[in-house]
């Protein structure tokens, strides 16, 4: 491993995991828990987090169990150099087509409140650029990154919250009983898919220095987008009520539209420039752990030929991208993707868990 370039801190994996967690999906969180938790879509929320809750400590057991945790080795290790391969390339595959679909709503998001008159496809081809040369720079600059956008966050959300406390009733939320489990439980799952992001524990564990770290890291990155989620869903359900909020494609965007500031103005305009940094975090975060674990299959110089794979991974993301003819087709493959989130993120652990039980490799 490249260490100048591709060595984190436990505090950066934090900072990892919530950029790649927290993104374009926030904006319309209140309507997906609310259609089908309906008041309850806060504790929805909390549920749906016991997915990405185990895929973390899934991924920590089995990790924990290698000397070289490198994902590309392991995979080898345990099934061989051809479907070890091919176990890393699912998973690169995976990365490019679920971000292209984050690269696509951003890119909708900000041409319909932002840049109406400029094509979606330049907006793309704008963000993917970025990336592409964030990602080049490897994993250190890359926390780096996260660290900065996570400060910015915090003002979108401190933002939010200050919203709904003025403008919002806490009688939507009542009343606590009377719990439709059915709904709840498909609320959840929702929820579920919106924790997508965890995944990158796969790749990026390797990476960080210290390694009795990072089962405590992630479950504090977990911790604070459980966090930022309830209080997005919580704001959305005290301004818009329950049924409300069903209506409105972007909540959270809607909500900042009510206030008007004399020294900020609009404030959604003030909340959308901020955005604008945080809403592509996932495709760098995820598009970095794609790009090495090309990079590391093929055996390949990191140095020569890395930030090539990244800007070939960057052109597949980009041209994904614009295969979707209208966002009803993009919300489609979004709940597509949410199932393929749960695969990857559950699937591969507990299979690469089942065959190292079989197989007893040495402990770390």
């Amino acid at each position: 491993m490249d260490r100048t370039r591709f060595e984190i801190t436990s505090k950066q994996l934090i900072f990892i995991i919530v950029g790649a967690q927290v993104a374009t999906a926030f904006l319309s969180l209140p309507r997906i828990a609310a259609a089908e938790a309906g008041h309850h879509a806060w504790l929805a929320v909390i549920i749906g987090a016991v997915f990405p809750l185990a895929a973390i400590l899934f991924t920590v057991a089995l990790l924990n169990r290698f000397q070289d945790a490198d994902f590309v080795n392991v995979s080898h290790q345990l099934f061989g150099k051809f479907l070890g391969t091919l176990m890393v390339l699912i998973f690169v595959v995976y990365v490019v087509i679920f971000q292209s679909i984050v690269i696509r709503i951003f890119s909708e998001i900000t041409c319909v409140f932002m840049l109406p008159t400029t094509p979606t496809c330049m907006v793309s081809l704008a963000c993917t650029l970025s990336v592409v040369y964030a990602v080049s720079k490897g994993a250190k600059v890359i926390g780096r990154l996260n660290e900065f956008l996570f400060y910015i966050l915090i003002v979108d959300i401190l933002m939010i919250v200050a919203i709904s406390i003025g403008k919002g009733s806490y009688l939507n939320l009542l009343p606590l009983g009377e719990i439709d489990i059915n709904g709840l439980m498909q609320g959840s799952m929702k929820m579920a898919y919106a924790y997508a992001g965890s995944e990158v524990l796969l790749i990026t564990y390797a990476m960080v220095q210290h390694r009795h770290e990072v089962l405590k890291a992630s479950l504090i990155a977990l911790g604070i987008t459980l966090l930022i989620y309830l209080l997005v869903v919580i704001a959305g359900l005290m301004v818009f009520g329950h049924i409300g909020v069903q209506f409105i494609t972007w909540p959270v965007i809607t909500l900042l539209k009510i206030p008007y500031s004399f020294a900020l103005g609009r404030l959604e305009i003030v909340f959308l420039l901020l955005w604008v940094s945080l809403g592509v975090k996932p495709v760098m975060n995820l598009g970095m752990t794609a790009s090495y674990a090309a990079v590391r299959t093929f055996n390949l110089d990191i140095s020569r030929f890395y930030a090539w794979i990244a800007l070939a991974i960057g052109a597949g993301i980009y041209v994904l991208s614009l295969l979707p003819k209208n966002l009803l087709q993009v919300f489609v493959l979004a709940d597509y993707a949410g199932y393929t989130f749960l695969a990857v993120s559950l699937g591969y652990p507990l299979l690469y868990l089942l065959v190292s039980a079989v197989r007893r490799p040495r402990s770390s």
